[in-house]
């Protein structure tokens, strides 16, 4: 297992060979399928690795990641006080009057 929802499945590990159709479709063993609940019409992530692996995943997996990573960003944003999005803004303010100062747009 690579992580929470993300299953690596090398065939020979399992002793499973499947073959990949004229239309590059592959059949998911039967047994893969009931183990992990799949039925038709799921929607998975496939990647490759640089071990010319290929990783399967489940949608859920990077929807939670994403949540628990917006959760913390939240919790950071309340306990600094900080505004990344008004640090920004005030970041390209900045740099825009320093660009008119310049003469980089005209007067």
């Amino acid at each position: 297992m690579i992580g929470k929802n993300c299953y690596s499945y090398p065939m020979a590990r399992r002793g499973q060979t499947v073959r990949i159709s004229s239309k590059g479709q592959v059949v998911i063993p039967a047994s893969i399928r009931k183990e992990l609940g799949l039925k038709t019409g799921r929607t998975l992530r496939v990647r490759s690795t640089s071990k010319k692996e290929i990783v399967l995943s489940l949608p859920e997996a990077n929807e939670a990641f994403i949540e628990e990573f917006r959760r913390r960003a939240a919790e950071w944003a309340k306990r600094t006080g900080r505004d990344l999005v008004e640090e920004l803004h005030e970041r390209r303010r900045k740099e825009r009057e320093e660009e008119r100062r310049r003469g980089y747009w005209g007067r």
